[in-house]
């Protein structure tokens, strides 16, 4: 597992990576001094060798994790540097993976503060990992005896633990978001991982024994992850593009609100940014919700949605189940469960007057009251069939009017905030800046 998270978060462990560093060297130096399994022959080298070339492949076949704001690939690396250790012993073992690590990062032309990151975690596998193993285990394989099975896959659950932890702790660092966010989002693929490190471990020793370049025939059962999780990313990024394509087909429907669902979440986001606490990854879903918010309007008819007068009142109430139809379609997509009540709630009232549940002041999920307020600005400077657009001022002093009524009246507060950095930002461009005579 592999990060590409902010290299300024990032440097604020510092310190601590350094630290861990000089903890991880201290331990291969001791593993070679000390450690019976230590071998200094050609053959262990040669296999080493070979088991770092697996680990730069292994890292080369990773797959991006739908994670906001940040980049976070599995692989199933950790199982080689697993596999590694019980090979050729804790020294070489951590030696493969630190070598195949920075050997990875100098091909991908990641930072230093990145490389030293990936470089503790892969050494992490084999410090933790290889004592537990070596201290339970009997002489043979791990597949010997039962003893050694059993050493193998405490090894396997303690250093994958230990991984988890560390990465976990990094990226909530680096993004400013939770780890305990972070390892949902992680779990399919630390469960990859962690079941391929007996499957790797088990199988690597024996190869080995018979001929190092045996190893090379493990790459084959490195693909299959591989294509299993590219699938996994592919239909993720599809199904969302296919929903924001969707929300934009029913916006040009009328041309009246062309663009709409881009809009409202390009102010929602303005709107967040006036709430720096908010974790990344409720504010990523807030936007996403914001993205299509309107998706529930692919069951209203183009009656209903163009009519230029006013609606009647059965056409009103087809016209508020559109929240509701819209949580229910993501309902069933795994990608969007997550915003299903931000969508459904997006036109409740702040007084419990709205639709479609009546909820009321903070009942009403925070993502839906910023979306009602960007939905509403919105709309209401957009040109209708049955009125003209109001002007910037206009709808301020609508929102305004409103705030304690229809609309959170923080949030409003947030969106004149939020509009007015915006507009010192355009005029901060826009100014000539002087020039030395």
């Amino acid at each position: 597992m592999a990060t590409g998270s902010s290299s300024e978060n990032l440097t604020r462990l510092t310190p601590i990576l350094l630290a861990l560093a000089v903890i991880n060297t201290v331990s291969v130096v001791a593993f070679a001094i000390w450690h019976p399994t230590t071998r200094f022959d050609a053959r262990t080298l040669f296999t080493t060798v070979i088991l770092a070339m697996l680990v730069v492949i292994a890292e080369q076949l990773a797959i991006d994790l739908p994670i906001p704001y940040t980049r976070v690939t599995v692989s199933v690396s950790s199982a080689v540097n697993f596999a590694a250790v019980l090979t050729v012993g804790p020294f070489w073992g951590v030696l493969a993976a630190v070598v195949g690590a920075v050997v990875d990062d100098l091909l991908e032309r990641r930072e230093p503060i990145k490389m030293l990151v990936n470089a503790n975690n892969f050494a992490l596998q084999g410090v933790v990992a290889g004592p537990i193993y070596y201290a339970l285990a009997q002489a043979g394989s791990p597949l010997s005896s039962l003893a050694n099975f059993g050493a193998m896959l405490l090894a396997a659950l303690t250093s994958s633990i230990a991984q988890t932890l560390l990465l976990g702790i990094v990226l909530s660092v680096a993004m400013g978001t939770s780890a305990w966010y972070l390892w949902r989002s992680m779990a399919r693929g630390l469960l990859v991982e962690f079941l391929a490190l007996p499957a790797l471990g088990s199988l690597f020793p024996i190869l080995a024994e018979e001929h190092p370049l045996a190893l090379v025939l493990m790459v084959i059962p490195l693909l299959g992850p591989y294509l299993a999780f590219r699938d996994y990313r592919q239909l993720h990024h599809e199904t969302q593009s296919t929903f924001e394509l969707l929300a934009d087909l029913l916006d040009r429907r009328d041309p009246y609100t062309a663009s709409h669902s881009q809009r409202v979440a390009q102010l929602t986001a303005l709107i967040l940014d006036e709430f720096p606490d908010l974790p990344a990854e409720e504010r990523e879903a807030i936007i996403s919700a914001a993205r299509i918010h309107d998706l529930g309007k692919v069951a209203t008819s183009d009656s209903i949605l163009r009519k230029p007068g006013r609606l009647t009142d059965d056409e009103f109430a087809i016209i508020k189940r559109h929240p509701v139809d819209g949580s229910e379609i993501l309902r069933h997509l795994s990608p969007y469960r997550h915003i299903v009540e931000i969508v459904r709630h997006h036109h409740e009232r702040w007084d419990g007057r709205g639709y479609p549940d009546g909820l009321a002041g903070e009942a009403i999920p925070f993502g839906s009251r910023v979306i009602a307020v960007a939905d509403t600005y919105d709309a209401m400077t957009t040109d209708r069939p049955y009125r003209r657009a109001l002007t910037h001022e206009e709808a301020l002093t609508e929102l305004r009017r409103s705030a304690g009524t229809q609309f959170d009246p923080a949030v409003v507060a947030a969106f004149e905030r939020a509009l007015c950095r915006a507009s010192e930002a355009v005029r901060e461009k826009t100014v000539p800046q002087p020039t030395a005579s």
